[in-house]
Formats: structure tokens, C-alpha cells, sequence
């Protein structure tokens, strides 16, 4: 019964083709990847295509002091310098833009938006991916039915989607493109001195290209005496002298 249909889906897909041109009907291997954003850090080699994908939803997950809200940072302050708006949807009031000091960031760029409910910052995330900004960082999640618009939106205007995560509802998940997995496997010591940690990162979901697997990063401290550093992810104590520095 399959082996008689096929002839004549192929003649269905031909019709279309014929009618409303070739771009009307393509195969999903035909389609070509998102188009990346190099973020100039080391999860650009774990994406399969040399950066973040535009348009797209990538998470970063992990529980405790894994790393990845320091990833993210470091993502926003690059994203200040690339774009002329990058934008932080804080629905928990948790973001302290004095922890975006080490990385440099280009304050004139940057917005964070303070929603007083999480209806309020899945509209918000949508109608800001729908106008154009270059890159949405999302403290948490946002509402399911806010998912697609945040998506179509992204779609059509190239936005850099970045959500932070412990763990992703099932709908948060699945409407992402790409999920990168953090996990700590050990502190850096010198001299008896925490200078950092080493985290490993997994692709845990890639629906733009092949997984490309894991790769053990390094997150180390830089001097800042200027900086009065309290508690970090996690409840870890950091040096005062000292803040979070950029992936090696």
C-alpha cells in the first residue's frame, strides 16, 4: 500500500513545485541551518554551525554552580558590543547588572525589563523578538502559550534567544533548538586559593545540526579589585579581589 502512494505523492509534491514555485515545497534535509551568531566563546564549537543560531531558542540547563549563568553573562555583554539592543527579560528580579562589570559590556545597548508577572514577560520577550532585538536573554522560563509567538517572532526578525534554566519544563524544552548542558566537575585551586571551576558542557539538544557531544570548560576568576563580589551561583564565596572571567 506504501510502495502505491508513493508514486503519486511524489506527483503531489512535483504539482506544488510546478504551481507555486520551487521554494514553496523542500525537503527538511534541503534546508539549509539557521544562521549563527559567533559568540567568541567555546560552546561555539559544540552548535555544529559556529555560533548561536538567529531565530532560535538555545537553553542553557544545570543545577548548582555549573557555570552556566556566568556563560550567559559573558553571552549578554558580547551580545551589547554585537547588537544595538540586547535585552534581559528578569521575570525574577535575580539580575544584578553589576555582575556584567568583568565581562565589559557596552551599557548604552543594554535593557533589562522587570515584568510583574509571567504573562508579562512572555509578551514582552514576543514583542520585542517581533520588533527586532538582537539578543533576548530570559532569566527563566515564560508562559506555554507565549512559546510561539516568542518563536515566530525570533523566526522572522533573527533574534538571539537565550534562556537560563535549572531545569526546563516539557514545553520550554521542546520549543528550543538547542540545549546545552552544564555540569561542575571540580574546582580550580592555587596556592590554596579558588581560582575557578571546571564545567562540562554537553549538547544535550541540537535541531540545527549534527550533536557534536561535550567539551570540559574552564571558568576561571580575573583580578578586579574595584568589583566587591558576594555569593555566587551556587552560594560559592569568591575571592573579593576577584570576579567571574569569560569561558576558556
Amino acid at each position: 500500500m506504501q510502495i502505491q502512494a508513493e508514486p503519486r505523492l511524489e506527483h503531489a509534491i512535483e504539482a506544488i513545485r510546478v504551481r507555486f514555485g520551487s521554494q514553496a515545497l523542500t525537503r527538511a534535509a534541503e534546508l539549509p541551518p539557521p544562521p549563527a551568531w559567533p559568540s567568541g566563546t567555546a560552546i561555539d564549537a559544540l552548535t555544529g554551525i559556529g555560533g548561536l543560531p538567529r531565530g532560535r531558542l538555545t537553553l542553557l540547563v544545570g543545577s548548582g554552580t555549573c557555570g552556566k549563568l556566568t556563560l550567559a553573562l559573558n553571552l549578554l555583554a558580547g551580545a551589547t558590543h554585537e547588537f544595538a539592543h540586547a535585552v534581559v527579560i528578569d521575570a525574577g528580579f535575580g539580575f544584578d547588572p553589576g555582575g556584567l562589570s568583568p565581562f565589559e559590556p557596552a551599557r548604552g545597548s543594554l535593557t533589562v525589563v522587570r515584568p510583574p508577572a509571567p504573562d508579562a514577560a512572555g509578551e514582552a520577550a514576543s514583542a520585542l523578538a517581533r520588533a527586532g532585538a538582537g539578543f533576548i536573554l530570559l532569566m527563566g522560563e515564560v508562559p506555554e502559550h507565549w512559546l510561539g509567538p516568542l518563536e515566530s517572532g525570533a523566526n522572522r526578525s533573527g533574534t538571539v534567544v537565550v534562556g537560563v534554566i535549572d531545569a526546563p519544563s516539557r514545553a520550554f524544552a521542546h520549543a528550543s533548538s538547542l540545549s546545552l548542558a552544564f555540569a561542575r566537575v571540580g574546582w580550580i585551586w592555587e596556592r590554596r586559593q579558588l581560582i575557578g571551576l571546571r564545567t562540562l558542557a554537553r549538547c544535550a539538544k541540537n535541531r540545527v545540526a549534527p550533536p557534536i557531544g561535550e567539551s570540559e570548560l574552564e571558568l576561571r576568576y580575573i583580578p578586579s579589585p574595584t568589583l566587591r563580589v558576594g555569593e555566587g551561583e551556587g552560594g560559592v564565596m569568591a575571592n573579593p579581589e576577584h570576579a567571574w572571567s569569560a569561558v576558556v
